[in-house]
């Protein structure tokens, strides 16, 4: 299998050499130019075109989201934005950002990065280890973003074109699929009972005939549709 080309850019050496270390873990990874200064990295991607670019979003001289409309369209690398905040996220994603990574980047979630981009680029990630994620940034209904850590989330369900997410606090309306909810998903412990409803097995308590018995949140009761009874069979809490 082919090494992948990389360039990082972020303003903050510590933060740049983490994201390195981590993506210089991973077997399929080539070549790293690293780019401490928004300007130089700018230079170097208009003049080479590598296959992912790592970049940081707030940067003094130029933003990472400058930096990435400067490109040709037709060059621009799989694109990964890293931040300490969030509230440039849709911003990204407007510009057909692969992933949004929080600092300090964790292996595990650049490992993912990583594949995701991968995947854009029609590359085959099927041989590699899947790491489940410990959070997502979903678009709320309100219009910004929110990250939601799935271990505080007891069940998702449908609501029209958008899913409600019920967490041990409140439910959070947010703007995607059940579809794309159920492929992000940490698999060792979520699964969809129903067409409505995706559910956190570390909540449940045993299944009556044809419903899931929850230990909590504002539905304790919910169905489980014939045809997904068999999403349920290796859960060993339940009989």
């Amino acid at each position: 299998m082919p090494k992948y080309s990389i360039v990082v850019i972020d303003d903050n050496q510590a933060d740049a050499d983490n994201l390195v270390k981590h993506l210089q873990e991973i077997d399929d990874v080539g070549h790293i130019e690293v780019f401490y200064n928004g300007v130089a990295g700018a230079k170097y991607l208009l003049k080479n075109k590598p296959d992912i670019l790592f970049l940081d979003i707030e940067m003094p001289d130029i933003s990472g989201l400058e930096l990435y409309t400067l490109l040709p369209q037709m060059d621009r690398p799989a694109l990964v934005l890293v931040s300490v905040h969030t509230q440039f996220a849709l911003d990204g994603f407007k510009l057909a950002a692969v992933d949004y990574l929080l600092k300090p980047a964790k292996y595990a979630d650049v490992t993912n990065s990583f594949l995701r981009c991968l995947k854009v680029m029609n590359v085959s990630v099927n041989i590699y280890t899947q790491y489940e994620l410990e959070y997502y940034l979903f678009e709320v209904k309100d219009g910004y973003s929110r990250i939601v850590h799935f271990k505080n989330i007891i069940y998702i369900t449908s609501a029209e074109n958008y899913v409600d997410i019920v967490t041990r606090e409140e439910i959070i309306t947010a703007r995607i699929t059940m579809n794309k909810v159920e492929a992000i998903m940490p698999k060792s412990y979520f699964v969809r009972i129903h067409r409505g409803f995706i559910v956190n097995f570390r909540f449940a308590l045993e299944v009556k005939g044809s419903r899931l018995i929850l230990s909590e949140g504002p539905q304790t009761k919910l169905p489980i549709s014939k045809g997904r009874k068999i999403n349920i069979s290796g859960f060993d809490q339940l009989e």
